[in-house]
């Protein structure tokens, strides 16, 4: 009852300084406000539309959503926005407490289904949030979905000419769950996944290791809005290269859109991967070049015995004479 009451007053706070801060987040003349949850729509809507609305992305882009927190300007971004644009993926739990804090009964709210971190899965979204900017605001964007869908098709068509030209499905791949869909989607062989490192037990964590060590992983992938060093302790255990990817555009300069995003993304798998061949071929030399100076040494050592052998015999052979 005690935490049922103390959530109640912060969102009656949140209510009042929302109010009292309102000028924090204001539409510019006729401009609707629109809010989006992530970047991952936020940046399709900003494309849209340009400086025809007022776009307000709730979670920072170098942020995972979960760790969200409400502030006063999104109260009041909320309570006058026209469309909310929502993924209803797990990390957004906190969307229901906002939407009462706000009281928005005219607010549009549409949901995105579906990967977006794949080409496939960017068409999909790119033609989900037009079709209902269109609906709702009443405007043609036919040109603007056009000219974003070209867009992830080239990507995706050099995405591919890498792949073949690294021969990426050769290469075993261990990432964080959430990039597993674009990972493969580049071409790669994801033979194992794991889940945020603080929910990972030993056994976990050893049986990801294991795994490494028998499928001879390329590739430790992480990302970026989780956790950035848990996968390199596991790429120094086996020989394998450490990579960080973004799962929303705009955490890295240079990534400001889906298209972006992905050519960062699969430019470090390619990268890693040449860095990860040109270890493995030092390694292998260097094995050679040990093994030549055993080699040598064994065989030093036997020209050694048989001489001392020889000696001893002509030493007893003149003794005889």
């Amino acid at each position: 009852m005690l935490n049922i009451k103390k959530h109640l007053i912060s969102i009656s706070l949140l209510l009042f300084i929302g109010t009292f801060y309102a000028t924090t987040v204001e539409a510019t003349g006729e401009k609707p406000i629109i809010v989006c949850t992530t970047e991952a729509v936020g940046t399709l809507v900003r494309e849209y539309l340009g400086d025809n609305a007022d776009v307000v992305v709730l979670c920072q882009a170098s942020l995972c959503p979960a760790d969200f927190d409400m502030r006063p300007s999104d109260v009041y971004a909320v309570r006058n926005a026209r469309i909310l644009f929502k993924q209803n993926i797990s990390g957004e739990f906190w969307l229901q407490g906002l939407l009462e804090a706000a009281g928005n009964k005219n607010l549009t709210q549409v949901a995105i289904p579906g990967v977006y971190n794949t080409p496939e899965g960017a068409i999909r979204y790119i033609e989900w949030v037009g079709r209902n900017l269109t609906d709702i605001l009443e405007i043609d964007l036919s040109a603007e979905k056009a000219n974003m869908i070209k867009e992830i098709e080239d990507v995706a068509s050099w995405m591919d000419s890498q792949a073949q030209e690294i021969q990426a499905s050769s290469i075993k791949v261990i990432c964080m769950t959430w990039q597993k869909a674009f990972v493969e989607s580049a071409g790669f062989q994801v033979v194992a996944t794991y889940n945020p490192p603080e929910t990972l037990s030993a056994s976990d964590i050893n049986g990801i290791v294991n795994t490494a060590k028998s499928e001879g992983v390329a590739l430790i992938v992480d990302n970026l809005q989780i956790d950035v060093e848990f996968g390199k302790g596991i790429a120094d255990q086996v020989g394998a290269e450490h990579v960080v990817l973004t799962n929303f555009p705009g955490a890295i300069p240079g990534t400001g859109s889906l298209a972006q995003m992905f050519r960062y993304n699969a430019d470090q798998l390619h990268k890693s991967t040449n860095a990860w061949r040109y270890s493995a071929a030092l390694r292998e030399e260097k094995e050679r070049l040990v093994n030549q100076v055993t080699i040598f040494q064994i065989t030093t050592s036997l020209a050694a015995v048989v001489a001392g052998v020889e000696a001893v015999l002509l030493y007893i052979w003149k003794r005889r004479s």
